[in-house]
Protein backbone atom coordinates (compact mmCIF):
# COMPACT_ATOMS: atom_id res chain seq x y z
CA UNK A 1 0.00 0.00 0.00
CA UNK A 2 1.24 3.28 -0.94
CA UNK A 3 1.36 5.96 1.97
CA UNK A 4 1.82 9.55 1.48
CA UNK A 5 2.41 12.13 4.18
CA UNK A 6 1.72 15.79 3.37
CA UNK A 7 4.01 18.14 5.20
CA UNK A 8 2.73 22.06 4.87
CA UNK A 9 2.98 25.33 6.46
CA UNK A 10 1.04 26.30 9.48
CA UNK A 11 0.06 29.78 7.60
CA UNK A 12 -2.91 30.38 11.03
CA UNK A 13 -6.10 31.24 9.84
CA UNK A 14 -5.36 31.37 5.84
CA UNK A 15 -8.21 28.74 4.90
CA UNK A 16 -8.74 29.65 1.55
CA UNK A 17 -4.91 29.86 0.74
CA UNK A 18 -4.28 26.12 2.60
CA UNK A 19 -7.44 24.59 0.96
CA UNK A 20 -5.89 25.37 -2.48
CA UNK A 21 -2.13 24.26 -1.39
CA UNK A 22 -3.93 21.05 0.35
CA UNK A 23 -5.64 20.11 -3.15
CA UNK A 24 -2.41 21.14 -5.40
CA UNK A 25 -0.30 18.36 -2.47
CA UNK A 26 -3.62 16.03 -2.54
CA UNK A 27 -2.95 16.09 -6.44
CA UNK A 28 0.40 15.30 -6.56
CA UNK A 29 0.20 12.42 -4.35
CA UNK A 30 -2.57 10.80 -6.68
CA UNK A 31 -0.55 11.52 -9.70
CA UNK A 32 1.99 9.45 -8.17
CA UNK A 33 -0.36 6.50 -6.96
CA UNK A 34 -0.87 7.04 -3.06
CA UNK A 35 -3.92 5.05 -1.59
CA UNK A 36 -3.99 6.66 1.72
CA UNK A 37 -2.60 10.87 1.83
CA UNK A 38 -2.62 12.01 5.26
CA UNK A 39 -2.45 15.85 5.71
CA UNK A 40 -1.79 17.34 9.57
CA UNK A 41 -4.12 18.37 12.42
CA UNK A 42 -6.31 21.60 11.57
CA UNK A 43 -4.93 21.92 8.36
CA UNK A 44 -7.48 24.52 7.53
CA UNK A 45 -7.26 27.06 10.56
CA UNK A 46 -4.35 26.01 13.32
CA UNK A 47 -4.57 27.72 16.59
CA UNK A 48 -6.41 31.47 15.31
CA UNK A 49 -8.65 33.41 17.75
CA UNK A 50 -11.10 33.21 14.74
CA UNK A 51 -11.64 29.23 14.83
CA UNK A 52 -14.93 29.47 15.40
CA UNK A 53 -16.40 31.26 13.06
CA UNK A 54 -13.78 29.52 10.54
CA UNK A 55 -14.26 26.27 11.54
CA UNK A 56 -16.32 23.66 8.85
CA UNK A 57 -18.68 20.90 9.24
CA UNK A 58 -17.36 17.58 8.42
CA UNK A 59 -19.11 17.10 5.39
CA UNK A 60 -18.27 20.94 4.26
CA UNK A 61 -16.65 22.26 1.11
CA UNK A 62 -13.30 21.04 2.42
CA UNK A 63 -14.51 17.19 2.06
CA UNK A 64 -16.18 17.93 -0.43
CA UNK A 65 -13.44 19.45 -2.35
CA UNK A 66 -11.65 16.18 -1.54
CA UNK A 67 -14.20 13.73 -2.13
CA UNK A 68 -14.55 15.37 -6.37
CA UNK A 69 -10.77 15.24 -6.56
CA UNK A 70 -10.76 11.25 -5.59
CA UNK A 71 -13.14 10.60 -8.39
CA UNK A 72 -12.48 7.62 -10.77
CA UNK A 73 -10.02 6.11 -7.69
CA UNK A 74 -10.37 4.28 -4.56
CA UNK A 75 -7.56 6.19 -2.37
CA UNK A 76 -8.44 8.02 0.51
CA UNK A 77 -7.38 11.31 2.16
CA UNK A 78 -7.23 11.96 5.52
CA UNK A 79 -7.26 15.79 7.26
CA UNK A 80 -7.20 17.41 9.84
CA UNK A 81 -10.33 19.48 10.61
CA UNK A 82 -11.69 22.12 12.89
CA UNK A 83 -14.53 20.69 13.08
CA UNK A 84 -17.96 22.36 14.43
CA UNK A 85 -21.07 19.66 15.26
CA UNK A 86 -24.14 20.41 16.70
CA UNK A 87 -23.06 24.09 18.84
CA UNK A 88 -19.17 22.11 19.64
CA UNK A 89 -15.71 22.18 18.17
CA UNK A 90 -13.91 19.45 17.66
CA UNK A 91 -10.22 18.55 16.55
CA UNK A 92 -11.17 16.12 13.67
CA UNK A 93 -9.89 14.10 11.18
CA UNK A 94 -12.50 12.28 8.75
CA UNK A 95 -11.57 9.75 5.87
CA UNK A 96 -12.42 11.02 2.57
CA UNK A 97 -13.51 9.04 -0.14
CA UNK A 98 -14.62 9.24 -3.47
CA UNK A 99 -18.48 9.02 -1.74
CA UNK A 100 -17.78 11.41 0.94
CA UNK A 101 -17.14 10.79 4.93
CA UNK A 102 -16.24 7.00 5.32
CA UNK A 103 -15.16 7.52 8.62
CA UNK A 104 -13.91 10.42 11.45
CA UNK A 105 -12.15 10.46 14.67
CA UNK A 106 -12.17 13.18 16.79
CA UNK A 107 -9.60 14.18 19.11
CA UNK A 108 -10.22 11.88 22.65
CA UNK A 109 -7.00 13.77 24.49
CA UNK A 110 -7.01 17.30 24.95
CA UNK A 111 -3.92 19.50 25.61
CA UNK A 112 -4.20 21.30 28.79
CA UNK A 113 -1.08 22.16 29.94
CA UNK A 114 -0.74 25.65 28.14
CA UNK A 115 -2.16 29.43 28.06
CA UNK A 116 -4.28 30.77 25.30
CA UNK A 117 -5.37 29.04 22.21
CA UNK A 118 -3.45 26.07 22.69
CA UNK A 119 -5.04 25.48 25.78
CA UNK A 120 -7.67 22.60 23.98
CA UNK A 121 -9.73 22.57 26.95
CA UNK A 122 -10.89 26.12 26.83
CA UNK A 123 -13.03 25.32 23.27
CA UNK A 124 -13.19 21.80 22.07
CA UNK A 125 -14.93 18.76 22.74
CA UNK A 126 -13.29 15.48 23.38
CA UNK A 127 -13.81 12.30 21.41
CA UNK A 128 -15.01 9.18 23.33
CA UNK A 129 -14.12 6.76 20.84
CA UNK A 130 -10.93 5.08 18.61
CA UNK A 131 -11.95 5.04 15.12
CA UNK A 132 -10.53 2.18 12.67
CA UNK A 133 -10.96 1.90 8.74
CA UNK A 134 -10.47 -0.45 6.10
CA UNK A 135 -8.59 -0.10 3.08
CA UNK A 136 -7.32 -2.96 1.18
CA UNK A 137 -8.06 -5.68 3.20
CA UNK A 138 -5.99 -3.82 6.45
CA UNK A 139 -7.45 -1.74 9.33
CA UNK A 140 -6.09 1.59 9.77
CA UNK A 141 -6.10 3.73 13.10
CA UNK A 142 -6.04 7.39 13.88
CA UNK A 143 -4.37 9.52 16.20
CA UNK A 144 -4.14 12.95 16.73
CA UNK A 145 -1.12 15.17 18.61
CA UNK A 146 -1.22 14.32 22.46
CA UNK A 147 -3.45 11.14 21.75
CA UNK A 148 0.30 9.61 20.43
CA UNK A 149 1.68 10.55 23.42
CA UNK A 150 0.08 7.76 25.16
CA UNK A 151 1.38 4.46 24.13
CA UNK A 152 -1.86 2.66 24.90
CA UNK A 153 -3.47 4.58 22.35
CA UNK A 154 -1.02 2.48 19.80
CA UNK A 155 -1.45 -0.72 21.49
CA UNK A 156 -5.23 0.03 21.70
CA UNK A 157 -4.96 0.13 17.58
CA UNK A 158 -2.80 -3.29 17.76
CA UNK A 159 -5.10 -4.73 20.02
CA UNK A 160 -8.04 -4.07 17.47
CA UNK A 161 -6.40 -5.68 14.47
CA UNK A 162 -5.11 -2.26 13.01
CA UNK A 163 -1.99 -2.82 10.76
CA UNK A 164 -1.17 0.84 10.54
CA UNK A 165 -1.11 4.02 12.49
CA UNK A 166 -2.17 7.55 10.72
CA UNK A 167 -0.37 9.65 12.97
CA UNK A 168 -1.29 13.43 12.45
CA UNK A 169 0.02 16.75 14.28
CA UNK A 170 0.09 20.59 14.74
CA UNK A 171 3.68 21.43 16.52
CA UNK A 172 7.41 21.66 16.40
CA UNK A 173 7.78 18.52 15.06
CA UNK A 174 7.08 14.92 15.28
CA UNK A 175 10.66 12.82 14.22
CA UNK A 176 10.53 9.05 14.05
CA UNK A 177 12.42 9.18 17.38
CA UNK A 178 9.62 11.06 18.99
CA UNK A 179 7.14 7.99 19.53
CA UNK A 180 6.94 6.96 16.09
CA UNK A 181 9.78 3.86 16.00
CA UNK A 182 9.14 2.88 19.97
CA UNK A 183 5.21 2.73 18.88
CA UNK A 184 5.82 0.62 16.14
CA UNK A 185 8.63 -1.56 17.31
CA UNK A 186 6.24 -2.65 20.69
CA UNK A 187 2.86 -3.06 18.51
CA UNK A 188 4.26 -4.38 14.94
CA UNK A 189 2.57 -1.19 13.49
CA UNK A 190 3.33 0.71 10.82
CA UNK A 191 2.95 4.06 11.94
CA UNK A 192 2.89 7.64 9.02
CA UNK A 193 2.72 10.60 10.74
CA UNK A 194 1.66 14.00 9.20
CA UNK A 195 3.23 17.34 10.98
CA UNK A 196 3.01 20.99 9.80
CA UNK A 197 6.30 23.09 9.28
CA UNK A 198 7.28 26.89 9.11
CA UNK A 199 6.31 29.62 11.97
CA UNK A 200 3.28 28.71 13.74
CA UNK A 201 1.31 31.27 15.16
CA UNK A 202 3.66 32.35 17.83
CA UNK A 203 6.49 32.42 15.33
CA UNK A 204 8.23 29.55 16.39
CA UNK A 205 9.73 27.64 14.21
CA UNK A 206 8.27 24.12 13.00
CA UNK A 207 11.17 21.50 11.64
CA UNK A 208 7.86 19.07 11.05
CA UNK A 209 9.95 16.01 10.12
CA UNK A 210 6.99 14.11 9.40
CA UNK A 211 7.94 10.50 8.30
CA UNK A 212 6.84 6.87 7.65
CA UNK A 213 8.13 3.96 10.05
CA UNK A 214 7.77 0.57 9.13
CA UNK A 215 5.99 -2.10 11.43
CA UNK A 216 9.52 -2.89 12.77
CA UNK A 217 10.66 0.39 13.22
CA UNK A 218 12.61 1.13 10.31
CA UNK A 219 12.07 4.97 8.75
CA UNK A 220 11.23 4.86 5.15
CA UNK A 221 10.77 8.62 4.84
CA UNK A 222 11.03 11.77 6.63
CA UNK A 223 10.99 15.76 5.75
CA UNK A 224 12.55 18.48 7.48
CA UNK A 225 12.04 22.25 7.47
CA UNK A 226 10.32 22.24 3.97
CA UNK A 227 6.75 21.84 2.38
CA UNK A 228 6.61 18.23 0.55
CA UNK A 229 4.90 14.91 -0.08
CA UNK A 230 6.68 12.08 1.07
CA UNK A 231 6.07 8.26 0.25
CA UNK A 232 6.09 5.19 1.40
CA UNK A 233 5.30 1.48 -0.05
CA UNK A 234 4.16 -0.46 2.88
CA UNK A 235 3.97 -4.19 2.84
CA UNK A 236 0.73 -4.36 5.71
CA UNK A 237 0.71 -8.09 5.59
CA UNK A 238 3.68 -7.78 7.87
CA UNK A 239 2.47 -6.04 11.26
CA UNK A 240 0.28 -9.09 11.92
CA UNK A 241 2.56 -11.76 11.17
CA UNK A 242 5.49 -9.73 13.38
CA UNK A 243 3.21 -8.65 16.00
CA UNK A 244 2.15 -12.58 16.75
CA UNK A 245 5.66 -13.36 17.33
CA UNK A 246 6.60 -9.90 19.32
CA UNK A 247 8.24 -10.72 22.82
CA UNK A 248 6.68 -6.85 23.56
CA UNK A 249 2.90 -7.53 22.19
CA UNK A 250 2.81 -11.73 23.51
CA UNK A 251 4.45 -10.56 26.88
CA UNK A 252 1.98 -8.82 28.11
CA UNK A 253 0.02 -9.76 31.51
CA UNK A 254 -3.49 -7.32 31.06
CA UNK A 255 -5.14 -8.70 34.05
CA UNK A 256 -1.75 -7.38 36.27
CA UNK A 257 -2.46 -4.27 34.88
CA UNK A 258 -4.37 -0.56 36.44
CA UNK A 259 -5.53 1.09 33.52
Amino acid sequence: MKIACVQQNHNTGGVEENRKKAIGFAKEALRNGAEIVLFHEELLIGYHKDMKELAEPADGVTTRAFAELLAGTDAKIVYGLTEIKDGRYYISAPVVTVHGIAAIYRKTHLWWKASGLRDETAVYTPGDSLTVFEHGGYKIGILICYDGDFPEMFRSYAKLGCSLVLWMNNRNSRGPDDCCIEAAVRNSLAVATSCACGADETGRHSQGLSNIVDCNGKVLSVIKDVEGVIYADLDLSKSLAARSENPWYRGMRPDLYIC
